[in-house]
């Protein structure tokens, strides 16, 4: 045994000694007239406290799981109006592509356009579509060619709408409502193609938005829930459970702003309400998801009550009396034992509380103090197991758990890691001229010089003797090779100072490294590699790097 070891176990003998003093000390002057006088005055305070932190806990927990419910509510009601709104008006577009792609529409047009039949044909699809008011045939020089209705209307569209049309896009205009309509209807239109692939102009419909109410409808969150698809200025297009008063032009900029998030504001007709928003596809709409701030926060009033309400009961059944007694010597006193055996069973990650005054805690703190030098003296004799006692670097048994760690790692995840084994050259001329003192100062030396040039990931280890080994994770064979050339190099420039050598010795080192899995699949194999590198760089003339295979 070394003389490390034997010291600590020595002091750890010491340490349990002065543990059972002091602890059996502490224990005798435990006595019954200051207890009695903690226990009569956390006698009223021991249910209090206990009952009302639990009670605080539970209410904040549960507070949030409610808010987190509702948030996620609306917000599903918004995002799903949202895209129940765009797959609405997606579908309506695609309907109206259809219908301009048929050949009773292309070629009436390219006839003449003024045909009996084209007018049919638009009344016939408007019976068969209701979501469509009225479906007009557009020339591109904006004339309405044709009309399902008998009083041709016309479009209102904006902006160069024929050249957008001319290249493919669909057109769309502002939702409107007439002043004594109910219903919102927004004109639309698609590009008529020929059969050549020639612009003949536009098939426009006026679209009514009636029948996106019922599926918005099931989306309302709660009873009193209200959602609102409404333009980037506010003004309304469709509003399920609420009124149609346009949305403030700031309460907008702060439901933007919140990215998805509930904010609590007051709605247009100054019912305090919880919103989220969401943006309709392929539009500059916006759908707004409201549920009123009382109706949200009734779980949570019904929550609180009902805690204060169990903090009263708690008070008038728990004994004050009976809770302090067991709160102050029990479970301290049961923590202390349970504490105790987990040291006796080899476990030293424990820490007893201390908290309040008196024995128990004086016992407590011992007890902690004892485990904490435990603790730090085998963390010490843990790191004297795995470190060379020389050079301060990780010995042969920690490198042979790294080595294995990595390999395993670098298996599992199919990377590449590298190994540097290194020898001093010349080294037993060197301590026969020098001295084993000297040879000690240059392995020092030399570990400091390995540590300064290897990465913070790489570990560096004394393989035996004079070789030492280093481990380069993520690492292929030109970076292995790199790495090498630098220690080399490096070492070689030098000087170690040795006794009365002013200017310092030369050393030199020979190196040899190999790569998984390109050398060897396994740590003995991939060592070996190494190792039978190095000593072909001694072969070769000595300070100089290898690589294996």
């Amino acid at each position: 045994m070394n003389r490390p070891t034997s010291s600590f176990l020595a002091s750890t003998e010491k340490l349990q000694e002065i543990w059972e003093q002091r602890a059996g000390r502490a224990l005798r002057k435990v006595g019954l007239g200051s207890v009695r006088t903690t226990i009569l005055t956390l006698a009223v305070l021991a249910t209090l406290i206990p009952a009302l932190a639990t009670s605080w806990i539970s209410y904040r927990q549960n507070s949030r799981a409610i808010e987190a419910k509702l948030n996620e509510q609306l917000t599903g009601s918004s995002t799903q109006a949202a895209r129940e709104v765009g797959l609405w008006v997606k579908e309506r577009l695609y309907d109206l592509r259809v219908f301009a792609s048929s050949y009773e529409v292309s070629e009436n047009i390219e006839r003449g356009g003024a045909s009996r039949r084209l007018p049919e044909y638009l009344n016939s699809v408007k019976k068969r579509s209701p979501a469509f008011n009225e479906l007009m045939v557009v020339a591109p020089d904006k004339r309405t060619v044709a009309s399902s209705e008998r009083t041709p209307g016309r479009v209102h569209f904006t902006g160069d709408w024929v050249q957008q049309a001319r290249v493919g896009d669909a057109v769309l205009g502002d939702p409107q409502r007439a002043d004594s309509a109910s219903s919102v209807t927004m004109e639309v239109a698609v590009p008529i193609v020929g059969a050549t692939g020639r612009f003949l102009g536009v098939l426009a419909a006026r679209l009514s938005f009636d029948g996106i109410g019922a599926p918005l409808r099931s989306l309302v969150a709660g009873s009193d829930g209200r959602v609102a698809v409404v333009r980037p200025g506010g003004d309304p297009i469709i509003t399920i459970g609420g009124t149609r008063l346009p949305t403030p032009a700031a309460t907008l900029l702060r439901l933007e702003q919140a990215d998805g998030a509930t904010v609590a504001y007051d709605a247009a007709d100054g019912v305090a309400v919880l919103g989220v928003l969401a943006r309709v596809p392929r539009t500059d709409w916006l759908v707004v998801a409201e549920i009123p701030a009382a109706t949200a926060y009734a779980d949570i009033r019904m929550l609180r009550n009902t805690t204060f309400l169990l903090v009263l009961v708690l008070l008038l059944v728990v004994g004050s009396l009976a809770y302090g007694l067991g709160l102050l010597i029990v479970l301290p006193l049961e923590r202390l034992a349970g504490a105790a055996n987990r040291v006796a069973g080899g476990d030293l990650d424990v820490d007893v509380p201390t908290s309040g005054g008196g024995e128990v805690a004086q016992l407590a703190g011992v007890f902690n103090d004892m485990v904490r030098r435990l603790r730090e003296g085998r963390a010490e004799l843990e790191r004297l197991s795995v470190t060379d006692e020389l050079t301060g670097l990780a010995n042969r048994r920690r490198l042979t758990t790294e080595l294995e760690r990595e390999l395993q790692r670098s298996d599992r995840h199919k990377r590449t890691f590298a190994v540097l084994m290194l020898d001093v050259d010349r080294f037993k001329q060197f301590n026969d001229t020098h001295g084993h003192p000297a040879g000690d100062a240059v392995l020092k030396a030399l570990a400091a010089i390995l540590g300064e040039c290897a990465r913070e990931v790489d570990t560096v280890a004394r393989y035996g003797g004079e070789e030492f080994l280093i481990i380069l994770p993520e690492t292929k064979a030109t970076g292995a090779a790199q790495l090498a050339e630098r220690v080399r190099s490096v070492t070689e420039q030098h000087r170690f100072a040795i006794g009365a050598e002013a200017e310092g010795v030369q050393v030199t080192v020979s190196i040899g490294y190999a790569v998984f899995p390109d050398h060897a699949k396994t740590a003995d194999d991939l060592v070996q590699a190494a190792d039978e590198a190095l000593y072909r760089s001694k072969g070769a003339g000595r300070n100089r790097v290898t690589s294996a295979g």
